[in-house]
């Protein structure tokens, strides 16, 4: 039996396709864990979904998708439909708004997948078809039952996390520089943020799984660069001591290095340590802004101005590259707010600050305040949701109200700038960084460049 599972990205954007969708390859896993190694054959695919749907001819497609691409992932289930197969629909955009299941999708899968994928495939082997009267049985999905969609009881999230199996790398192109998840979930609320609802709480795969994840990456791979995608992977100290502790007495230890993600008010000077230890190179931080008042809307008042000029502080003494991301436009933030941050940024020693136009994704109290604004609903353009505002401002939505969308363009270019130059002086004060770095800084001076002059001095 053929399952064809596809990534509903744009594949040349770089960041969409800088890594492979390891979603996916823990669903193959499950599967594969369940029903043998070689009961289904499997493709993961994320360009040329036609040719790809008539070529491999699968009798089943899978489809993940992120709210901005949904108009993509609605596109690819008619091909599938049309040539009579049932497609299965999952990601974070489907369990946020499971009323958006299209006429095209017989069911979407709503939050965590491995155990719910392995209950559709054991119905639809059994019966070559997803009937809607035997999928009310099923927990955690939505599906069309009298001509409406329908939601199925909650499904209980997956304990403890090293049940699930590795994701099927063999499916999926693994570079020397890829990236893992040890954990699900983020402790935190911010207002912007979908993961964590989508999550709903945290959990954690063990040191032990963590560090035999990493053996294989780089037994089979030859992997050089990790990246934790976790939210939040240094929220437990404990397990994270025992990761340094394992991953020490691996004969790779100090060869291989690791970027993470972090929150500014839980890094201390002991956690700060124990990434060095682990041979952390850069650690990344959504500080969000450089006004009090903006970072209170966005974070809730659980973080400061301070926990952030601190945190890039300790990174630095312990020579860890400090990223940052940062965003603006917030519904009554003015522009003398947004300037603040523009000048942290300046001062506050990052290597990377990248800055994004806050964006209304469903699920978020942010979406529910657009919603309430008429802005956005359940039923319109996704890709007006696109992070991308730079290529794409012109159909963005703009939350704020009081600056005009031009002048939030005009205000989004200056950092962008100052960005470009980071990197520039970055690349300069790292020779080891020259041929990647001199390829980004190209990257990005061809995209300043498209609509504009550059004046780079301008910037600092």
């Amino acid at each position: 039996m053929k399952i064809l599972l596809i990534n509903a990205i744009d594949p040349y954007a770089g960041v969409e396709g800088r890594y492979p969708p390891l979603g996916l390859g823990y669903l193959a896993a499950s599967l594969r864990k369940h029903f043998g190694p070689d009961y289904f054959q499997f493709k993961i695919v994320d360009r040329d979904i036609e040719n790809e749907i008539a070529g491999f001819a699968p009798d089943l497609v899978g489809i993940t998708s992120v709210t901005q691409n949904y108009n993509r992932a609605k596109n690819y289930a008619k091909m599938a439909k049309a040539r009579g197969i049932p497609v299965i629909m999952g990601g974070i955009h489907i369990s946020m708004l499971p009323g958006s299941l299209s006429r095209d999708m017989t069911v979407g899968v709503i939050g965590e997948a491995e155990g719910t994928i392995v209950d559709l495939l054991k119905l639809f082997t059994q019966e070559k078809r997803l009937a809607p009267e035997r999928l009310s049985d099923i927990a955690g999905i939505v599906y069309w039952a009298g001509g409406q969609p329908a939601l199925t009881q909650k499904r209980q999230p997956i304990t403890p996390l090293d049940e699930i199996p590795f994701p099927a790398r063999d499916l999926l192109a693994v570079g020397r520089n890829t990236y893992i998840f040890t954990s699900r979930g983020c402790p935190y609320r911010c207002v912007f943020c979908a993961s964590s609802r989508y999550w709903d709480k945290v959990r954690f795969f063990s040191a032990e799984y963590v560090v035999s994840e990493i053996d294989d990456l780089v037994d089979k791979y030859k992997v050089e660069v990790i990246n934790f995608y976790d939210d939040l992977m240094i929220a437990d100290k404990e397990r994270l001591k025992k990761i340094v502790k394992l991953l020490k007495a691996r004969p790779y230890s100090g060869r291989v290095r690791f970027t993470a993600n972090a929150r500014a008010n839980v890094l201390t000077a002991e956690t700060v340590g124990l990434l060095k230890e682990m041979n952390v190179f850069s650690v990344g931080m959504g500080l969000e802004s450089g006004c009090r008042r903006s970072l209170k809307y966005l974070k809730g008042g659980s973080v400061t101005v301070e926990d952030n000029l601190k945190a890039i502080r300790l990174l630095k003494q312990h020579k860890i590259s400090p990223n940052a991301s940062f965003v603006i436009g917030s519904p009554d933030e003015t522009e003398a707010e947004i300037l603040e941050t523009l000048d942290f940024i300046k001062k506050s020693g990052l290597d990377i600050a990248d800055t994004y136009v806050l964006t209304p994704f469903p699920g978020t109290p942010v979406w529910e305040e657009a919603k309430g604004r008429g802005l956005v609903s359940d039923d319109m353009d996704w890709e007006r949701l696109s992070v991308s505002f730079y290529e794409k401002h012109d159909k963005a939505i703009i939350l704020s109200k009081t600056i005009s969308r031009e002048r939030l363009y005009q205000l989004f270019l200056r950092f962008k700038r100052l960005n470009t130059y980071l990197v520039i002086k970055k690349v300069f004060h790292h020779p080891s960084l020259m041929l990647s770095g001199l390829r980004r800084v190209v990257n990005m001076i061809k995209g300043l460049g498209k609509n504009e002059n550059i004046v780079l001095k301008s910037a600092v």
